[in-house]
């Protein structure tokens, strides 16, 4: 995690991955978005690369946090599926208002991996996250194989987030909250549809 001073260094790396890509991060360019001296960065984050992974891995564990603490707060009480997804899609309707160069990072992330394995593990571990607290919350609305429906929900969720930051439309939190919740609607129904004829087979 980021300590305080640090915080802002991540911050300027990922603004600036996600208006130049991996490419633009330099010390003196970070130094200049977050108004500090090339020397206080360089004291920081003696490597480009270091910067770098320093603020993926930032942008990990920020968005991580945030997506867990939802689930697991929803499960603090009967779980509801159509909050669940209201809150999620709330969330990133903010942050991609607000913030949508840090979301434009990310996917500079998974493009870079795709070109240079240094970036695979972070990107892993970026995709681990959102599928094991999408598991958990697909757990909680009774899915019958929670694993394999959270890597659907979350193939889901990143084209939806991607094509939000590529042409913006203000319609996207209706139209996001939709699909998703007809997605995971369909997956639960077959879910339930299995177990009723589980349950009938034992009947007979």
């Amino acid at each position: 995690m980021a300590s305080d001073r640090e915080r802002p260094l991540m911050e300027a790396t990922l603004r600036i991955i996600g208006r130049k890509g991996l490419d633009g991060v330099t010390h003196r360019a970070v130094a200049a978005e977050a108004g500090m001296s090339t020397g206080a960065v360089t004291h920081h984050f003696s490597t480009r690369d270091s910067l770098v992974d320093a603020a993926l891995r930032f942008a990990l564990s920020r968005e991580g946090g945030r997506l867990d603490a939802l689930a697991l707060n929803l499960q603090s009480k009967a779980f509801d599926t159509d909050a669940w997804i209201e809150s999620l899609v709330g969330w990133y309707a903010q942050e991609l208002g607000s913030r949508a160069e840090i979301h434009v990072a990310c996917y500079e992330a998974f493009l870079a991996a795709s070109r240079n394995e240094r970036y695979q593990p972070v990107v892993a571990a970026w995709f681990d996250t959102w599928r094991q607290s999408a598991e958990l919350a697909l757990r909680a609305a009774g899915s019958s194989d929670p694993r394999r429906h959270a890597e659907l929900f979350v193939s889901a969720l990143i084209g939806i987030l991607l094509r939000q930051l590529a042409v913006p439309r203000r319609s996207f939190r209706r139209e996001a909250k939709a699909a998703l919740s007809e997605l995971v609607n369909s997956l639960l129904r077959k879910a339930r549809r299995s177990a009723d004829v589980v349950a009938l087979t034992h009947c007979r």
